[in-house]
């Protein structure tokens, strides 16, 4: 499918709707028109966020769905929508159709699975102001346009083999991961599409790919390829830390995470073995990580004996990251998610009961959405859209000024963002900002962030920083001392974003509540991320990657042969980052209208609970399952069961003695889909990747080159720039930022 250029579509009709022609509303997208097209989770995920940010989202259903309900997996991601069921190959269906796209603002459309649009009915789609296509592999590359199911997407790009037991094979993770969280950063990527259109004039499309976003999700393995080192799967485990695993007690499973030599010591004393305390072949992390298996044996006899409340109450004391691992039926009265009052439910019409549905997890409740709180029924609103459609025929928002290719700025140009981050969720959306075209300054400490320390290093600098900091500015500043504090209140008086990821409340004990940063700021966009949100059952309760994945339902979607497994890659502490990316956007575009800023509460243990919504309201624990694995001389494949297994027995009995393109092959010639499980290494050197660019190299002021990573947000027009990589921090220069606008002279 070619994508038109900015040029041919920047004098695009505007679609929003007359502010009086929808419900009152105080939501970012209030007025604007979504459209939904085309069958993957991930356009009906995106389009759930997008009606969340109060955009009025129409469903444009196969005229099947009518006769014949939806997929239980989309359930979730219908509320607050509404439904038009056509039959495209009959002339009054399909004129309908072509009205409501006429009408949209945004379109959102899978063209891998959309067999049944015409050309003409494309193009309708394409001359929108933000046309957003959702794809396996995107529009370029040598595997562009492949039909490809989420299970081989995990395949492909290095999930899957990250995912597993040290001696077992690869894993599939138990929920549309790489779905999913495409949907999130589609949902991001036009949002700022429309920022573009709204502020600009210019119309353009997103080209979004689940191969990009799973490319993305190798944070914490790229660097340990890149420096020389493994990058195999650890179980439960952890490469740097142990005791780090899940546990078996008497009435279920607790995770378990240390970090130190002191959690090490607290840990002998709780599982009544003070006599490894002074042994040497424990006492320091490098001799446990070679003991691993010694060290977990002594942690699971312990366990084995207590129930998982016991255990959580006994480490939780001590001030370590634990939490049970929760069953993804036992979420809707999890006690946190009740606290957030994250937790719906409502009736669903296609299946005739009750279901169970996650709330908005972008952090605030002051964006009120608009008044259809109801799943709809297949086709239960062609006379509601008619009258919508009708009404935004012309509309009453233009541009704030004509297209211009030439004269473009990036979304985010001239928007100046703060961040005191760590690890993985702030960084990740101070770097996703940098790209989008804003200026971001990370404040870290005297000492420098402790991300910094990771191995594997090059010069002196972690791989895992480099690649997690670029596009950024890194400034050192005391927020201990007065003198830094006030620098701070003085950089905050004129920034436009405060993103950060410490401990509840670590910025408040200094100072910084979101009641006083408000004063210092009213128009300041204020997120803060963390293991279970600001506004907690849980508070102080320390929380990583793992421990969030337990609590959320991840790892009990994820087992082999009955073991619970977490997800290689750290997917709570991403699609943390990615929902407070998110969020942020749309108070910036909210903050236009009002003036006002807001404070964004994400909470990771909100995004892992949106991830698994999939697998609640009686769906099996392993979505659907869409490909079986198969060992080779070489590795393993996964190949596409859905489609059939004709042949499947023969292969099986022979694929032990065959190379993986031998059996993918084979699997070919029998009409089968089937990839090869790839290891990380495999994935930086494939061609896909290399086409899309989604590993970049940049060389920092010593001249050392850095492997960076691409954006997985491919805007058409404004393009994302992969900055340069991050220096060391450095102190502040008011003359510096004065002239650069940050600071008031």
């Amino acid at each position: 499918m070619t994508l038109k250029s900015t040029q041919e579509r920047q004098n695009t009709t505007p679609a929003q709707t007359p502010a009086d022609s929808l419900p009152t509303s105080s939501s970012p997208l209030r007025g604007v028109i979504v459209i939904e097209l085309g069958g993957r989770l991930g356009v009906s995920a995106c389009g759930a966020l997008l009606a969340e940010l109060g955009a009025t989202v129409i469903m444009i259903e196969p005229h099947s769905t009518k006769l014949h309900g939806r997929s239980a997996l989309k359930t979730p991601f219908c509320y607050g929508k509404y439904s038009v069921c056509c039959d495209l190959s009959q002339q009054v269906d399909h004129t309908f159709a072509s009205e409501i796209i006429d009408s949209a603002g945004i379109v959102l459309l899978s063209s891998d699975d959309t067999e049944k649009i015409d050309s003409e009915m494309l193009q309708r789609c394409m001359k929108r102001p933000v046309f957003c296509d959702i794809s396996a592999t995107g529009a370029t590359g040598p595997l562009a346009r492949q039909a490809l199911s989420d299970a081989m997407i995990q395949a492909l790009c290095g999930i899957m083999d990250t995912t597993g037991l040290v001696d077992g094979p690869p894993v599939q993770i138990g929920i549309p991961v790489a779905e999913l969280s495409t949907a999130i950063y589609a949902a991001t990527s036009a949002l700022a599409a429309w920022r573009v259109w709204r502020t600009q004039g210019l119309a353009q499309s997103v080209d979004m790919a689940l191969y990009d976003v799973a490319v993305n999700s190798l944070t914490t393995f790229l660097p340990g390829y890149f420096g020389g080192g493994p990058t195999s799967r650890l179980g439960n485990g952890h490469a740097m830390g142990v005791p780090w695993n899940a546990y078996a007690a008497t009435d279920g499973w607790v995770f378990l995470c240390s970090t130190s030599d002191a959690h090490w010591q607290k840990i002998c004393d709780i599982i009544e073995r003070p006599d490894l305390k002074g042994d040497t072949r424990f006492a320091v992390i490098k001799e446990r990580v070679v003991r691993r298996t010694e060290v977990d044996g002594f942690v699971a006899t312990w366990v084995q004996a207590r129930t998982v409340t016991d255990c959580i109450n006994k480490f939780s004391d001590a001030g370590l990251a634990c939490g049970e691992i929760v069953q993804v039926g036992d979420l809707p009265n999890q006690i946190n998610l009740l606290h957030r009052r994250r937790i719906i439910k409502t009736h669903d019409p296609a299946s005739g009961r009750m279901v169970t549905l996650l709330g908005s997890v972008l952090g605030t409740r002051n964006w009120s959405r608009l008044d259809r709180e109801c799943i709809p029924a297949p086709d239960a609103d062609r006379e509601p859209v008619r009258t919508l459609v009708h009404a935004a025929t012309i509309s009453s928002m233009m541009p704030a000024a004509a297209g211009d290719a030439h004269s473009m700025r990036l979304p985010l140009a001239g928007i100046r963002v703060i961040e005191i981050g760590q690890f993985t969720t702030a960084p990740l959306v101070g770097r996703q900002l940098a790209m989008l075209g804003a200026e971001v300054i990370k404040v870290e400490s005297p000492g420098g962030e402790t991300a910094r320390t990771w191995s594997p290093h090059r010069n002196g600098m972690s791989l895992f920083f480099m690649m997690s900091n670029s596009g950024k500015q890194s400034l050192s500043v005391d927020l201990r001392s007065e003198d830094g504090r006030q620098f701070l209140r003085d950089l905050v008086a004129g920034a436009d974003v405060l993103v950060e990821n410490l401990k509840p409340g670590s910025l408040a004990r200094l100072g910084f509540s979101p009641q006083a940063l408000a004063r210092i700021n009213p128009s300041l966009v204020y997120s803060a991320i963390c293991g279970f949100g600001a506004d907690s059952a849980y508070a102080g309760k320390p929380a990583f990657d793992t421990v969030v994945q337990a609590m959320s339902g991840i790892v009990d979607a994820t087992r082999y042969r009955g073991m619970p497994l977490k997800a290689g890659i750290s997917i709570a502490d991403i699609c943390g980052g990615q929902f407070g990316l998110l969020a942020i956007l749309a108070a910036i575009e909210q903050r236009d209208t009002t003036g006002t800023g807001a404070f964004l509460d994400i909470s990771m243990q909100d995004a892992g609970a949106w991830l698994t919504q999939t697998t609640w309201n009686g769906v099996s624990k392993q979505h659907p399952p869409e490909g079986e694995t198969i060992r080779c001389r070489d590795g393993y494949v996964l190949v596409d069961t859905q489609r059939g297994t004709a042949g499947l027995d023969e292969i099986l009995r022979e694929a032990p003695g065959m190379d993986r393109d031998a059996v993918v092959a084979a699997f070919a010639r029998r009409g089968l889909a089937c990839v090869p499980v790839q290891t990380v290494a495999e994935v930086t050197k494939h061609p896909q990747t290399l086409a899309r660019e989604l590993i970049v190299y940049r060389t920092d002021q010593a001249g050392i080159k850095w492997e960076l990573l691409g954006s997985p947000l491919r805007l058409s027009a404004t393009t994302p720039i992969i900055g340069a990589p991050i220096t060391n921090p450095r102190k502040p220069d008011r003359a510096e930022l004065i002239r650069n606008g940050w600071l008031k002279a």
